[in-house]
């Protein structure tokens, strides 16, 4: 059987745009598209909407959206009204949210985690027709009897994967190193039965590993500080990268990170090699997201990368 898999935007382009590449990714293979909530950057509601009205068989669901930028329960609506509209193509994807969304929208909240298991508790009574407090959804899923949406759950603490393997559908691995894959997995295994997402960048090319790169300046700024320590990534050089970053200035936040950093996040080497090295986990993940940012060439990007997951035996 060939890789399932799947693309992940984070939508700095054009929604047309995001569209051109989803159709795309889906004639190539792609069985998944995830768009990234980041509040200041291109809508996710109405990109899903558009990618899921120009496709035929991908399922699109926001990777991820939080509790705090938009109320739970008009989240709730938010999905109820996708599976109306394309049913049995739409997940779900929560998280606590990072940075990049909740600071430039000023927040900072003091108890992500309880406030993202209480969203997922509402969440998944509302999407099954159940009354959560004052709230009832009378469309979706849940107030027809069809098929509950899947949720998925994205988080790199111990705590929040505790809390989709047990309750969630699927887990959503990101910014973990390939040398760390097992173990994660099996942890997430042994705690329930959610299946397994793995999101990795993979840099086939010298040009690919520089565009990879830059798109590690996140850790900089979310990740836990024993992470940060073992990327070389100080205090004073985390708040520099952090500056550029969400000033826009990715390049800059680029020039400050180890470059070592693709060998041990990403998966790198020639095509040939990508693939070896992504079959070597197969049996860690369930499904492969390929993130996509503002490559300046997104078709060979996701071409080639399409050829090294097809390989995947």
């Amino acid at each position: 059987m060939s890789l399932p898999w799947g693309v992940w935007f984070e939508p700095t382009q054009p929604v047309r745009r995001l569209v051109e590449l989803a159709v795309l990714a889906e004639g190539l293979g792609a069985e998944v598209c995830f768009v990234a909530d980041e509040g200041t950057e291109r809508d996710v509601y109405v990109a899903m909407t558009a990618i899921v009205l120009s496709t035929e068989r991908l399922v699109v669901a926001p990777a991820i959206t939080n509790p705090f930028s938009r109320h739970p329960v008009t989240t709730a609506a938010a999905i109820a009204t996708l599976a109306e509209m394309a049913p049995g193509r739409v997940w779900h994807g929560l998280g606590v949210g990072g940075s990049r969304v909740l600071e430039p929208l000023g927040l900072a909240p003091e108890r992500p985690f309880t406030a993202l298991r209480d969203t997922v508790a509402l969440n998944r009574a509302l999407l099954s027709g159940v009354a959560a407090g004052p709230a009832t959804l009378h469309f979706g899923p849940g107030a027809s009897g069809s098929t509950p949406v899947p949720l998925a759950i994205a988080g790199r603490g111990p705590r929040v994967q505790a809390l989709a393997a047990s309750e969630a559908d699927w887990v959503i691995l990101s910014a973990k190193p390939s040398a760390h894959l097992g173990t994660e997995a099996a942890r997430i295994r042994s705690a329930g039965s959610a299946k397994i997402a793995w999101s990795a960048y993979i840099a086939w090319s010298h040009t690919e590993r520089a565009r990879v790169l830059r798109h590690f300046s996140y850790m900089a700024i979310d990740a836990p500080p024993e992470i940060r320590a073992a990327a070389g990534l100080d205090d004073e050089r985390a708040s520099l990268i952090k500056a550029a970053m969400l000033s826009g200035r990715m390049d800059d936040a680029a020039e400050l990170l180890p470059p070592a950093l693709v060998d041990q996040y990403a998966i790198a080497g020639t095509p040939s090699e990508c693939t070896a090295a992504i079959a070597s986990q197969r049996a860690h993940f369930d499904l492969f997201m390929l993130p996509m940012n503002d490559e300046p060439s997104c078709e060979e990007h996701i071409t080639v990368c399409a050829r090294i997951l097809q390989a995947v035996r």
